[in-house]
């Protein structure tokens, strides 16, 4: 009775309650902690403005509000579609050569802008043409969801910025583990998609002659694109600049290249592109400031422990059945929570026992974000299918169902990824 008297576990109650009421998940966790602290006394209110303004005082955090900036350059400039011929000229042939298109341009969306919401926007304008050619509309619409997911695990990741913040580890180090990660989720991904577009029937695509000179000329009109995430994350690992500086260098980049040319934003639009990324960055704001109030409580009123001593007797002390019960309650909060509050709220938690198993923080960063990918497609958030949908014209409902086979196989890359120590591990152990 001790544990359900719990300020932090009471106050966990009312946060799920308020999220049933359609509270924004930042309000749901604001009242949740407010109430702990005036209602349950967990703390002296005093230190609550505190926790809320120190948790973004961090310089690496300003990596998050310029990345998001370039994801909504990117999806303003044209770049995907220069992408998109690219990759029709290498995988439009096969069988589902549209829906292996949509996820080859989503990973490489990804490792541009870090951000999944801006890869599904970018996307989003191939449902049509996948519709058109036979694919269904909920398939059309799980596939770029699907190929959104790849936002929080190829680097930069806004994901891995904000784990390296909360537990303080190397954020490149971070970033080389997402890269075999991402790569396992492209191959076991376009692996289904191919199996299941030569099962029933989906043709491959070929707008123009797969050609060397088409090649070429598709590389050469996408050259500018393809070259931001080389500058990103060449800078990054020759020291030029860090993870935070890189954003800038992103931002900055992204516009230059789209004056001299490719002129798709006008000087009028800059403010527009401001606003709109200015919401998506208040809302992550609250989110990371109400988390880490509420991790705190977690905190002092000993739900670490707690869940400590609960993994331990499930598991019997093995770290393999540890980690599998870590998964499945990540799998199982991230279909409910944004990314953001799911990791403020639960590495905290995981951290002690973690480090008790010897467990690399950064191998269980690389587990945790693809995990938490799948927090895109999961309903009934699953933020990442919801945008996809509403931009495809399809009912929720009907794209989550054609969803759960990407979900299944992500969990299994999540698991291969878990046990696999190598894919995660192999890069940042050159560093």
């Amino acid at each position: 009775m001790d544990f359900l008297t719990n300020p932090a576990v009471i106050g966990l109650f009312l946060f799920f309650g308020l999220l049933a009421l359609n509270f924004p998940v930042f309000a749901a966790i604001g009242w949740a902690a407010l109430a702990a602290f005036v209602v349950f006394e967990a703390g002296p209110l005093s230190v609550m403005p505190y926790i809320f303004s120190g948790s973004l005082d961090s310089f690496p955090l300003l990596a998050t509000p310029l990345f998001i900036v370039a994801g909504n350059m990117i999806t303003r400039t044209g770049i995907a579609t220069k992408l998109v011929r690219v990759a029709e000229l290498i995988v439009g042939p096969l069988p589902g050569g549209l829906a292996l298109t949509v996820l080859v341009t989503g990973a490489v969306l990804a490792s541009m802008s870090g951000s999944n919401i801006a890869t599904v926007a970018a996307l989003s304008f191939l449902v049509k043409p996948m519709a058109e050619r036979g694919y269904p509309r909920g398939f059309a619409v799980a596939c770029v969801a699907a190929g959104c997911t790849f936002g929080v695990v190829i680097p930069p990741s806004i994901g891995f910025i904000i784990y390296g913040v909360v537990t303080e580890t190397s954020i490149p180090k971070l970033f080389a583990a997402g890269v075999g990660p991402g790569m396992v989720m492209l191959t076991i991904l376009g692996a289904y998609v191919l199996f299941i577009s030569w099962l029933r029937g989906y043709a491959g695509v070929a707008n123009e002659a797969r050609t060397v000179a088409n090649f070429f000329d598709a590389v050469k009109d996408a050259f500018w694109g393809l070259m931001a995430p080389v500058i990103i994350l060449g800078g990054i690992y020759t020291g030029i600049f860090t993870a935070t500086e890189a954003a800038a260098v992103a931002v900055v980049y992204l516009f230059i290249i789209d004056r001299l040319v490719y002129h798709s934003i006008k000087i009028s639009d800059l403010p527009d592109v401001l606003f709109d990324s200015g919401r998506t960055i208040g809302v992550i704001a609250l989110i990371i400031a109400t988390s880490a109030v509420y991790g705190w409580i977690m905190q002092t009123q000993g739900l670490a422990g707690r869940l400590n001593e609960t993994v331990m007797w499930l598991s019997g002390g093995n770290p393999v059945l540890i980690l599998l019960c870590f998964n499945i309650i990540l799998l199982v909060v991230g279909a409910f929570l944004e990314p953001i509050a799911a990791m403020y709220l639960l590495v905290p938690l995981f951290k002690p026992t973690l480090e008790m198993i010897g467990f690399d923080l950064v191998h269980f960063g690389a587990v945790l974000t693809v995990n938490l990918s799948m927090a895109h497609l999961t309903p009934p958030v699953g933020v990442g299918l919801y945008l996809a949908a509403q931009l495809g014209g399809v009912p929720f409902a009907k794209a989550a169902r054609y969803a759960i086979p990407f979900v299944i196989l992500e969990f299994l890359i999540v698991l291969i990824v878990t046990y696999v120590k190598p894919i995660a591990m192999f890069l940042p152990s050159l560093m």
